[in-house]
C-alpha cells in the first residue's frame, strides 16, 4: 500500500524504516493513540484491495477451474473460518491439479514398425519382408508421471488398437510402450498394465516395454504388481533399439520358416549351418521372461497368413509374381551350393543394390576379397583408425559402438550386409569401434587391392563404389530415423 501511494523511491524507504523503527521504540501504548475510524478504514482497505486481486484481477486470466478454485476458498473463509480455507484451497488444488494431469495425454508419440526400425544392419531381403509386415509392430513412447489420472489416455487407445474395425485393417501383434521419459509410476498406473496385457493377450497381441530398469524406481513399481514374473508375457528391455529388435527377428522366423518350407523342405536344419548361408538370422542375445511363441500354429491368424505372403513376395524376384519356387529366386540357399566363396556371398549381399550385374560380373570381383576369421571378442578395427579396408560379413555377428563426444549408440551387424564402407572410401578415419560377438568370417577388400582394382577394372571399381554410396544411405536413413524417433 506505501508502495502504490507513491513511496517507490530510496529516500521513503528510509523514512518508512525510520518510522517503523520508532513505533517498535515507543511501544504498543501509541497504538491507542491511532482513531479506530482510521483502522477500520485501513482494515476495510485491505479487504476489498485483496478481494480485487483474487477475484476481479484474475478472471478472465485463469481457466475456469482454478477461478472456482479461487471463488470457494474467498467463501470458506468468510462464511466459516480462514483455517477452514486454507485447508480447502489445498484439497481443491490438489483435485485441480490431477483433473489438469489427466487431461494432457501421458503418450509421447505413436509410430509404427513401418517408420521405425532397431539400427540392425539387416541384409536386403531383411529389410524389404519387414518393411513390408512392419506394421504389426506398433511403439508407443510415454512420458511424464503415471498415475491413475494420465494412463487412462493410455489404456483406450491400447483398447483401439484391437477393436474390430481398427485390428481388422491393420492387425498388430507387438506393442511397444517406451518408457525412458517417464519420471514416475504409481501403483495404479502400474495395474493398468496388467488389464492392457489382459486385454490384448485376447487377441494375441504381446506387450513390450523398453527404458526401464529393474532397479529403478518404475521397475520396482512395475514389479510391485507382478509384471516382471515368469508367469507374465510381458517382456522388458533396458533400450527401445533392443525392443525393436527383438520384435523384427520374431518378425524374421516367418520368414526363414517360410524359405525353408520353398527351397528345403526337407533337409533344412542341416542347410541351414553350412558356411555359404549368408542370410541367418541373428541369434538370440538376451533373454525374455516369456516363452510366447507367435508362430505356433494355434496362433494362426490373418497375421500370420499375411507374413507368410510377404515372406513369399520377398523371396521372390522383383519382376516375378508371388508364387515362386526352388531355383528362381537369387535368396535360395541351394541356388550356389557348388560355388565358391566369396561369389556367393558377393551375389546375395549385392542383388538388390546392383541388380543389373550377373554373375559373371561379381565372379570377377572375387580375387580382390581376402577371407578372415574373427573370434569372439576380437577386433575387427578401431575407432580413430586408419581405413585400410571394407569388409562383408559372411557369417557370425558384429557389434558396432560409436563413443562420440555427444553419446554413445551402438548397432549390429548381421551376416550378409557390409561395414567399414564410407570412412574406406571417403579415405576418412574409422568412427566406431567393430568386434565379433562369437565366431565370425568377413571377406575384406583391402587398399591395395582397391587401387589395383581400380587401375585393373573400371567398371568394377564405379559399381563397387555405387553400391557403398547406396549402402551409406540407407545406414544414414535407419540411424536419422532412430534418433529421431528416440527424441520424439
Amino acid at each position: 500500500m506505501f508502495i502504490s501511494n507513491g513511496g517507490n523511491n530510496r529516500l521513503a524507504g528510509l523514512l518508512l524504516a525510520a518510522a517503523t523503527f520508532g513505533v517498535w521504540v515507543a511501544g504498543p501504548a501509541m497504538i491507542g493513540y491511532v482513531p479506530i475510524m482510521v483502522v477500520g478504514a485501513l482494515i476495510f482497505y485491505l479487504g476489498i484491495s485483496l478481494l480485487e486481486e483474487a477475484l476481479y484481477d484474475t478472471y478472465g486470466k485463469m481457466n475456469r477451474l482454478e477461478y472456482l478454485t479461487v471463488l470457494a476458498i474467498v467463501l470458506i473463509m468468510g462464511i466459516y473460518d480462514f483455517v477452514a480455507g486454507i485447508l480447502a484451497g489445498i484439497v481443491l488444488a490438489c483435485l485441480n491439479f490431477v483433473v489438469q494431469t489427466s487431461r494432457k495425454s501421458a503418450i509421447r508419440a505413436t509410430y509404427s514398425g513401418e517408420i521405425v526400425e532397431s539400427t540392425v544392419r539387416r541384409h536386403p531381403i531383411q529389410r524389404h519382408f519387414l518393411h513390408e509386415v512392419g506394421y504389426q509392430i506398433s511403439v508407443t513412447k510415454l512420458s511424464g508421471f503415471l498415475f491413475f489420472g494420465s494412463i487412462v489416455q493410455v489404456e483406450k487407445q491400447s483398447r483401439a488398437l484391437v477393436e474390430d474395425e481398427a485390428f481388422r485393417l491393420e492387425p498388430i501383434r507387438y506393442l511397444v510402450f517406451d518408457l525412458t521419459h517417464v519420471n514416475g509410476i504409481d501403483y495404479s498406473a502400474a495395474e493398468a498394465f496388467i488389464r492392457m496385457e489382459r486385454i490384448l493377450g485376447r487377441r494375441d497381441v504381446r506387450i513390450i516395454i523398453s527404458g526401464v530398469r529393474s532397479e529403478s524406481e518404475t521397475g520396482k513399481a512395475l514389479c510391485n504388481v507382478g509384471l516382471w514374473s515368469e508367469s507374465s508375457s510381458v517382456s522388458f528391455f533396458e533400450v527401445l533399439n533392443d525392443a525393436l529388435e527383438y520384435c523384427e527377428n520374431e518378425l524374421l522366423k516367418a520368414f526363414y520358416r517360410k524359405r525353408d518350407s520353398i527351397y528345403s523342405p526337407v533337409d533344412t536344419r542341416r542347410q541351414s549351418h553350412q558356411s555359404h548361408q549368408s542370410l541367418d538370422i541373428p541369434a538370440p542375445n538376451r533373454t525374455t521372461s516369456s516363452s510366447y511363441d507367435p508362430f505356433n500354429p494355434r496362433f494362426a491368424s490373418p497375421r500370420a497368413r499375411f507374413l507368410d505372403a510377404a515372406a513369399t513376395s520377398a523371396l521372390s524376384n522383383p519382376d516375378q509374381s508371388i508364387s515362386a519356387t526352388a531355383g528362381t529366386s537369387p535368396y535360395d540357399p541351394h541356388k550356389y551350393r557348388n560355388l565358391k566363396q566369396p561369389l556367393p556371398l558377393l551375389l546375395q549381399t549385392f542383388h538388390d543394390l546392383a541388380p543389373d550385374r550377373d554373375q559373371d560380373f561379381w565372379y570377377r570381383a572375387c580375387p580382390y576379397f581376402t577371407r578372415s576369421q574373427l573370434a569372439p571378442g576380437e577386433t575387427l578395427y578401431s575407432r580413430g583408425a586408419d581405413p585400410d579396408a571394407w569388409y562383408i560379413l559372411e557369417s557370425g555377428m558384429l557389434h558396432a559402438s560409436y563413443d562420440l563426444p555427444v553419446g554413445r549408440y551402438s548397432e549390429s551387424i548381421v551376416a550378409g550386409t557390409t561395414c567399414g564402407e564410407l570412412p574406406f572410401f571417403s579415405e576418412t578415419r574409422r568412427t566406431a569401434t567393430v568386434t565379433s560377438e562369437g565366431d565370425a568370417v568377413v571377406w575384406k577388400l583391402g587398399r591395395e587391392e582397391w587401387e589395383r582394382l581400380q587401375g585393373e577394372w573400371e567398371e568394377g571399381a564405379r559399381v563397387l563404389l555405387e553400391v557403398a554410396l547406396k549402402l551409406t544411405k540407407e545406414r544414414m536413413d535407419a540411424v536419422v530415423g532412430y534418433v529421431l524417433t528416440t527424441a520424439g
